[in-house]
């Protein structure tokens, strides 16, 4: 008989009476490169010996079956088995995949609402846009006093941030990514600071592989401090630009009034440390470099090409098998806890020893700014000490006001991370932004207005006309002081250069999105433009002609929330062309990834390499995660659907009543086209990820030498079974995902008050 791989076992604490049940979960991984699930106990609230048996044998039943390892199969679940097991073996996989840190958020700061007189305003743009800089304006942040949201010209934001002004007193809620996030993020930087050992690279190039996670995203630099080889050789640095950075090195002043910055002897503690973990990790990488060489019958360093490739493969994968890995990574988070210790304000609420969230209230604003900064700076002197790689997300509240602006109170401004600049066409908005479309009431593009209107930004306005969402979207453009030309007489001659991009932007996306999306974004969207400059200067050294614009932005913000007055009339469709759309949508979708995993050529898409794949199953699989860099097939599940289904909508079959101007229709329709669009989220996250949860680890844990290849087509597979293109003769696969869909759109467009002409189902 063969033994089951995963079991379950009733267990009693001492001085207990009630019995418990302990297991391994098999989707559920604590660390990211094991196969082994992490240990869930759970009471069983019976003191039932006989009865604590049966449960167990049901938790064993659960965790031999295969078939119920989805989230999709846990009312199938709660049919079958008693409810304290079914939400032992489901809740660790929702707490996963669900993982939603705003309402952490919200039970100590709630988001105001339209109702209360709150415009909630939805900043995106590309890295370096200066939508931060335009947040500081807005709420009256000084760059060199407050630095508060931190800017600079690297990757600065990477986590929420959202400022509600207010009138009464600061307060302020921080919540941080999971212990199994930073693990993860730590892991693969100890991985990349061990491939440095196997290139031949200096002390100095493994620490910082170590303390600049490779997306830009993680820092331990920030948490452990920076390597210095001034503090080791005490050397001068040729590139000290002390002229162009004033205020490097923080004053004694600042030192005793933000309690900040650490000292002398703490640096020179934290660059010990980082000597000694180059140590081990030297150490670690040449035992791995050993074993690989010893199995492979060569000398793997003189490897190249496909061959290096495959070996590297390996190569990470055995680091974790290596003597003092798992010491090296524990240290690091232990450090890394340490950092919590310096907090001398707030109230930090712990989930077992991990940090969960930290809350703070003031009068004084510069109290306030001083404590927040631990959680949001980049400032250098600062490093060792500063906890904004842990944040997922900072929302204060206050009287943040900006005087050249007067009140600007009722405003809810929520910035996040830069949507990066992505070469590929294709490049579709991550669905951590989309997901916000409906619940913001201004969408405000921020971009530069010296390169306007490149592939981030122009996904933007893309996803927003599909999402019918188009009359919430503004633009804000920045670098407009930097529009210089021997063409330009004045402001009229560059603004016209600016809106140039916009009108060319928008006559490209009439085949994707539709003539008349188009034709109501071209009616209205020119005079949403604002343009901006010198926002990295305090509000003292602006041009008059730059506050104007601010000023007709925010009053563009507080008319976004007037009364509304839902259009009177009704499209009608019939639904015969809408599989059509489907077909088109899962086709362009299954294109794409089929090019990015080899198995077709497809211009301008390049093939990924194994190292992003498997980055990307990582993500899913171990982290809650739903996308890698660019690589973001919900995104680009829910775009394609959208566009191919917006262009169905565009042409009901008739009008109910008859006679209604061009304006109110397209109104209408974009509220179906929201409708949609929301539920398109729910749709691909349950067919693309919640329900192959197991298929995802499975891909992920791939290893060995073919191990790439085995991944590719894993995911291939759950992409060819979340989304089939739907033929001539419809598959049960292709069948149920049509059905879906068509009942989602049926949903939507009776939701919003439009009429199918048809039968369900027909």
């Amino acid at each position: 008989m063969v033994k089951q791989r995963y079991s379950a076992s009733k267990t009693r604490s001492q001085g207990r009476n009630a019995w418990a049940v302990t297991f391994r979960h098999p989707v559920v991984k604590k660390d990211p490169r094991s196969s082994s699930g992490i240990k869930v106990r759970r009471g069983l609230g019976t003191p039932d010996e006989a009865e604590a048996d049966k449960l167990v044998d049901e938790m064993n039943i659960l965790l031999g079956d295969e078939s119920y390892w989805s989230l999709s199969q846990k009312g199938r679940a709660e049919r079958q088995f008693a409810k304290v097991i079914v939400d032992a073996f489901y809740e660790p996989m929702v707490a996963d995949a669900h993982l939603d840190p705003w309402k952490a958020r919200d039970e100590v700061i709630p988001i105001p609402s339209a109702e209360d007189g709150f415009t909630k305003v939805l900043f995106l743009g590309t890295t370096g846009a200066g939508k931060t800089s335009l947040l500081r304006h807005l709420i009256g942040s000084h760059p060199e006093k407050d630095r508060f949201p931190s800017t600079s010209t690297g990757k600065t934001t990477v986590s929420d941030i959202e400022v509600i002004t207010d009138h009464e007193g600061y307060q302020a809620v921080v919540t941080f990514f999971p212990e199994g996030t930073v693990r993860t993020y730590t892991q693969e930087s100890v991985d990349e600071a061990c491939k440095a050992v196997w290139r031949g690279e200096s002390d100095e190039k493994v620490v910082k592989e170590l303390l600049n996670h490779k997306e830009q995203r993680f820092r331990l630099s920030y948490l452990l401090g920076s390597w210095s080889a001034q503090e080791i050789q005490g050397d001068d640095d040729d590139w000290g630009f002390d002229d162009v950075e004033e205020d490097v090195e923080p004053t004694a002043e600042q030192v005793s009034e933000e309690g900040i910055y650490p000292s002398v002897e703490e640096r020179r503690e934290m660059q010990e440390k980082l000597s000694e973990y180059a140590g081990r990790i030297r150490e670690i990488a040449e035992s791995a470099i050993a074993k690989v060489s010893e199995e492979w019958g060569e000398d793997v360093l003189r490897l190249k090409g496909e061959d290096l490739d495959l070996v590297l493969d390996y190569f990470e994968e055995i680091l974790g098998k290596m003597p003092g890995y798992d010491a090296l990574i524990e240290d690091i988070i232990e450090q890394v806890l340490k950092r919590f210790d310096y907090l001398a304000a707030g109230k930090l609420r712990r989930k077992g020893k991990w940090p969960d969230r930290w809350t703070f209230e003031s009068a004084d604003r510069d109290e306030f700014i001083n404590q927040v900064r631990w959680f949001s700076s980049n400032y250098a002197p600062a490093f060792g000490r500063l906890l904004t790689p842990l944040v997922q997300g900072v929302r204060v509240r206050g009287p943040f006001f900006a005087e050249a602006l007067g009140d600007t109170r009722g405003l809810v401004l929520m910035d996040g991370e830069g949507l990066g600049h992505v070469a590929e066409t294709v490049a579709d908005v991550s669905t951590h932004f989309t997901s916000r479309y409906q619940m913001a009431d201004v969408i405000l593009l921020v971009d530069n207005a010296q390169q306007p209107m490149q592939a981030a930004p122009l996904s933007v306005v893309r996803s927003v006309a599909t999402s019918g969402h188009q009359d919430k979207l503004a633009i804000a453009f920045t670098h407009f002081d930097q529009v210089k030309g021997v063409n330009f007489s004045g402001f009229s001659d560059r603004r016209d250069h600016v809106l140039a991009s916009v009108k060319n932007a928008l006559s490209n996306m009439r085949t994707t999105v539709g003539d008349s999306v188009i034709n109501s974004m071209e009616g209205h969207l020119y005079n949403r433009c604002f343009m901006l400059g010198a926002l990295d200067k305090p509000a003292s050294k602006i041009p008059k002609g730059v506050f104007s614009q601010l000023n007709a932005l925010v009053d563009f913000f507080r008319s976004a929330i007037e009364p509304y007055e839902p259009p009177a009339v009704a499209p009608v469709y019939d639904p015969a062309s809408m599989s059509f759309a489907v077909q088109a949508a899962t086709q362009e979708f299954q294109s794409l990834w089929n090019a990015r995993l080899g198995y077709q050529y497809q211009e301008s898409v390049s093939k990924e390499h194994w190292t992003r794949i498997k980055a990307l199953t990582r993500r899913v699989a171990r982290m809650g995660g739903v996308e890698y860099d660019y690589l973001r097939p919900v995104a680009e599940l829910i775009a394609r659907l959208s566009e191919g289904i917006s262009r169905f909508l565009d042409k009901p079959v008739q009008w109910d009543p008859h006679g209604q101007n061009e304006e109110e229709e397209s109104e209408a329709i974009d509220v179906v086209r929201s409708e949609v669009f929301q539920s398109l989220h729910s749709l691909a996250m349950e067919r693309l990820i919640q329900e192959h949860l197991v298929d995802w680890s499975r891909a992920f844990e791939r290893a060995g030498r073919g191990s790439s290849y085995d991944r590719a087509r894993d995911v291939r597979n759950i992409y060819q079974t979340a989304a089939p293109v739907p033929g001539i003769e419809l598959t049960p696969q292709s069948s149920e995902f049509l059905s879906n869909v068509r009942e989602l759109v049926f949903d939507a467009i009776e939701n919003a008050g439009g009429k199918i002409i048809t039968v369900r189902g027909s």
